[in-house]
This record gives structure tokens, C-alpha cells and sequence, in this order.
């Protein structure tokens, strides 16, 4: 676009010196039609936009004026109506790039004159910004000039505050490594020495001493003290995972309809106090999950808790058990606001709440559903959503792994334990490779009053030695072997062409890192020491079946 004899990129030039910035500006303010033409720069200091260098330092605008500069800090090409002066009300169009803007008031100009600014106008803003750096800079030079002695103290002292506080963060960040080096390391060694205690005791439990009333009782003392001292390491353990947010699951074998008891129960008081009506759409269910009962039941009791908040007075809330071959799905359905389409794809990440009057007078930040399917996801299983729309009801449904026989033992005295008898497991050969020797040896035995055949090895040669000649169809091997360690003794024992063994990894080391660096090496499974006589006869279940 061209201007009377001059294109109206050459127009922008003087605009460069803030010596002719002033005149340039009303110049160039004339022959695009408007009133005036203003140049604003961002202050780095105050993050907002003050007269460019050269421009007149005041500009006697209303409160339309500086929401309209505000915009310009947001959008390219704001648009809008400005009290300019304050009791005034004229047009203003803006070209924004680069925390520098060029804004016209009063008559706005063609479209292609505005095209044209906006591409010359990014080489302008970083002149403008360029300026204003030199300008601040200057400013300052002069105020230390003014007061050097003062400002050359302050500089030095400050100096060495960042200094001695960036010190202290690399010695902290340090410590606190090394605290969770420390913690890590006496948790394995703590678990070392229970290791063969807990087998130990297994091994007089299923021994004729047993019989004995004393004996027995002492025995049960024993196993209980020890259950406890195992929680207490398992708890300072805890202490480094939660300072890195890691959430640490329980695991255990649970029965799903106690689980979902004992959540409706925490949730109960609410709805009865908006006179819900709660209906069991099946029978009680004899599901068994292998999870943490408080992480299960804080994201059923999320769930129901939801189901609460957004049903109505006198809402319906329904509970379901669907159960299939390998797994077990609890149903949620209420009759409550419903999830808009658009948000079902989003309901559970984080901060996200379906929008509803009064809603937030019920509590919430909107991370509740976000919390429920992570717990989900560590045990396994997966969380999902659906509604037919808004004030429709919703339906969320948890499909978490159903514990079978064949992935954890048969409770003790039921039925299938009765029939789990030594010679089923004659034929199976479990090779034990640990360097702690009383701990492989307890093991071994426990192993073998089961029923199973062992072989024990003391470091990661020998086991490849042990696997081709003995052919085991599980291999317990530690991970901190002498020489060659337990995960590249994994790797070669997985090179092994004729080997076909379950492969677990049997250690003290027990954080999501180090089963992750488990699976990563070749394991099959990551358990932590000391195992307990069940979780071991569930690793031998599945194996005495014909093939």
C-alpha cells in the first residue's frame, strides 16, 4: 500500500529514532486517518505497558483506556472503544507483537493498511524493546551512580545470599538423596534377616512341634511381631516415597463385596441425609481382588461420594457386580445432573468439575475422579464414564483383575487349600538364587515341604549353570547378587534357548522404580522379601496343572 507518493512502510522508519518518534507518529497518524498514533513498550519490572522512549510519558485516559492497553498484552489486534481523554469516546485499533504495541484512536484505517503494519510492525517492536532495555538499563546505571557505595554493598551481600542459598539448596537436594539412598538400602537390609525368620517360622508351623498348644501359641506371637516389624519397615520406606508423591500399595488378598461395604457405609450419612435411595441391582459378590483395601476403598468411596453430591434430593443411586472369566466390573449408576458430552472424554483429569448450580457449595477441587483412576490403574484395572447428557444420571464402571487360583493361593482350610496337597507339585522344580545362604536355604525348604523340587545357587553363574542342567519352571532370584547382579543375570537366563521359566524377582528392594527396572530386565513378576507362605504356594499353583 502506498500513501500519496510514499509506500507506508517507509512511513514507519522515523518512527525508529525516539528523537522523532513524537512528530513521526502524528505524521504518520494523519495519513492513515486517525487522531493519533501511540507507541507502548512492556516494562520488564511492572509487566505492564508504558509510553515507548520518545513518546509523551503521560496520556489522561479513563479505566476503558487501560483495560484496552491490558488487551494488548493478550491479542494481536484488539479492537475496542477507549475514554481517550477520560471524558471522550473514540475507536482504537491496536497491532501487538513482542510486548510493543502500535495503537491508532479515532477513525480506524483500511484493512490493508492494518495487514501492512502488522507485518512491518515486528521489527519495530523489537527496536522498541531494545530501546527500552537500554533506556532501563541506563536508568539504573545513573541511580548507582548516585549512590555506588550503597549500591555496591547491596550487590555484594546479595551476591552472597544467592550464593550461600544456592549452596544450601545443592546441599539439601544432596542430603536428601542421600537420606533416600539411606533408607532405601535399610529397608533391604532390615528385610534381609526377616526374610529367613518368617520361613523359619513357616517351617515349624508345618512341622509336628506344632502340635503342641504352647508351641503353637508362641509360634502365632512370633508370626504377628514380625508381620508388625515388617510393616515398620515397610513405613520407613514409606517416609522417601511420599516426600516424591509416590503412592505405595498394600497389597493383599480382598474380598470385593467388603470393599464396596465398607464404602457405602463411609457414604452413607450423605445420603441419607439427601434421602437417597440405594438399590443392589445383584447379589452379594464372592469376588476376590489382590489390592490395597484403604487405596479400594477411597476410590469406591469417591465414586459413591460423587454419586451423592450430584444427585438431587431423593435421587436414585445403583450398585452392580458384573463378573466375566478373568475379571470383575462394579457398576455405579445414579440418576443425578449427568456429564455433558463434550466432557466425558475430560472428567477425569485433573481440576475438571461438571458444571452445575450450587456445585461447588458442596466441596470438591475437581481432582477426586483423577485420584480414583489412578488407584485403579495401579491395581490394574481401568475407570470409565458415561452419560446420555446432561441431567440424564451418569454411570461409571471399575473393572479391576479377578484373583483366581491360579494367581494366588487357595485360602487356608477352604476346599481348593485341602486339595493342594505336596504330591501335586512333585513335578515342579524351583531353582532359589540368593547370596544371603540362610535365606535361600529357608526358602528352599519351605519350597519343597510344599512339594516342589529345589536347587539353590549362591550367585548369577552358578544359577546359569543350575538353569540349563536342572530345568526349573520358576526361578527366585535376588537382585543384589555379588559379580554379575540379579538383572543381567536375568538377561543371559532369558538367552538361554531351552529355558521356559516363570522368572521373579525376589528382593528387598521394593519402590515403583526398581519393579519397573525389574520387568525392564526380563522378570515375569517383582515381589519383596520376606514372601509370605500363601503369596509362594500361589507362584507353585498354577504350575501343577497337566499340560
Amino acid at each position: 500500500m502506498t500513501t500519496g507518493s510514499r509506500p507506508l512502510r517507509d512511513l514507519l522508519h522515523p518512527l525508529a529514532d525516539p528523537a522523532q518518534r513524537d512528530e513521526a507518529a502524528r505524521v504518520l497518524a494523519g495519513v492513515l486517518g486517525a487522531q493519533r498514533l501511540l507507541l507502548y513498550v512492556k516494562d520488564p519490572a511492572l509487566a505492564v505497558l508504558l509510553p515507548a522512549p520518545g513518546m509523551p510519558k503521560t496520556v489522561a485516559g479513563g479505566p476503558q483506556w487501560r483495560a484496552f492497553l491490558r488487551r494488548c498484552q493478550a491479542e494481536a489486534r484488539p479492537v475496542g472503544k477507549v475514554d481517550l481523554p477520560a471524558d471522550a469516546q473514540l475507536d482504537a485499533q491496536a497491532i501487538a507483537a513482542d510486548g510493543a504495541a502500535l495503537i491508532l484512536v479515532g477513525a480506524l484505517p483500511a484493512r490493508q493498511a492494518l495487514d501492512e503494519l502488522e507485518d512491518a510492525f515486528p521489527l519495530l517492536a523489537a527496536l522498541l524493546n531494545a530501546q527500552q532495555m537500554l533506556q532501563v538499563e541506563r536508568a539504573e546505571a545513573a541511580a548507582a551512580r548516585d549512590a555506588a557505595a550503597q549500591a555496591q554493598e547491596l550487590a555484594h551481600a546479595l551476591d552472597a545470599s544467592r550464593s550461600a542459598s544456592a549452596e544450601l539448596n545443592l546441599q539439601l537436594r544432596y542430603e536428601h538423596e542421600r537420606k533416600d539412598e539411606f533408607l532405601a538400602m535399610l529397608a533391604h537390609e532390615l528385610r534381609n534377616p526377616l526374610w529367613p525368620l518368617a520361613n523359619s517360622i513357616e517351617l515349624l508351623r508345618r512341622g509336628p512341634s506344632a502340635q503342641d498348644m504352647l508351641v503353637a501359641r508362641q509360634l502365632d506371637v512370633m508370626a504377628r511381631q514380625l508381620q508388625q516389624l515388617t510393616r515398620l519397615v515397610d513405613d520407613l520406606l514409606d517416609v522417601s516415597r511420599v516426600s516424591r508423591g509416590q503412592i505405595e500399595l498394600r497389597r493383599e488378598r480382598l474380598a470385593l463385596q467388603e470393599i464396596l461395604d465398607d464404602a457405602i457405609e463411609s457414604v452413607r450419612p450423605l445420603m441419607e441425609k439427601r434421602s437417597h435411595r440405594l438399590v443392589r441391582l445383584t447379589e452379594p459378590t464372592a469376588a476376590q481382588v489382590h489390592g490395597d483395601r484403604v487405596r479400594l476403598t477411597q476410590a469406591f468411596v469417591n465414586l459413591l461420594g460423587n454419586a451423592a453430591k450430584y444427585t438431587g434430593e431423593g435421587g436414585r443411586i445403583a450398585v452392580s457386580v458384573v463378573l466375566d472369566q478373568h475379571r470383575v466390573s462394579v457398576v455405579l449408576q445414579d440418576s443425578g445432573i449427568g456429564i455433558p458430552q463434550d466432557m466425558l472424554s475430560r472428567v477425569f483429569d485433573m481440576f475438571t468439575q461438571v458444571p452445575c448450580a450450587g456445585a461447588h457449595s458442596q466441596g470438591g477441587l475437581g481432582i477426586g475422579l483423577t485420584l480414583v483412576r489412578r488407584l485403579v490403574e495401579l491395581h490394574g484395572g481401568r475407570v470409565s464414564a458415561y452419560s446420555r447428557g446432561a441431567s440424564l444420571g451418569s454411570i461409571f464402571t471399575v473393572s479391576l483383575p479377578l484373583l483366581t487360583a491360579a494367581c494366588v493361593a487357595p485360602a487356608p482350610g477352604s476346599a481348593a487349600a485341602m486339595q493342594m496337597q505336596p504330591a501335586a507339585l512333585e513335578a515342579v522344580r524351583v531353582l532359589v538364587v540368593d547370596d544371603n545362604r540362610d535365606g535361600a536355604e529357608t526358602l528352599a525348604a519351605l519350597v519343597e515341604v510344599m512339594g516342589a523340587q529345589t536347587r539353590i545357587a549362591h550367585e548369577g553363574e552358578e544359577a546359569l549353570r543350575l538353569a540349563e542342567s536342572f530345568d526349573p519352571k520358576l526361578i527366585l532370584l535376588d537382585i543384589g547378587l555379588p559379580g554379575m547382579d540379579g538383572y543381567e543375570t536375568a538377561r543371559r537366563l532369558r538367552q538361554l534357548p531351552a529355558l521356559r521359566a516363570r522368572l521373579v524377582a525376589l528382593t528387598g528392594f521394593g519402590s515403583q522404580a526398581d519393579r519397573e527396572r525389574a520387568l525392564e530386565a526380563g522378570f515375569d513378576e517383582h515381589l519383596v522379601k520376606p514372601l509370605a507362605p500363601e503369596i509362594m504356594l500361589g507362584l507353585l499353583a498354577p504350575m501343577h496343572a497337566p499340560s
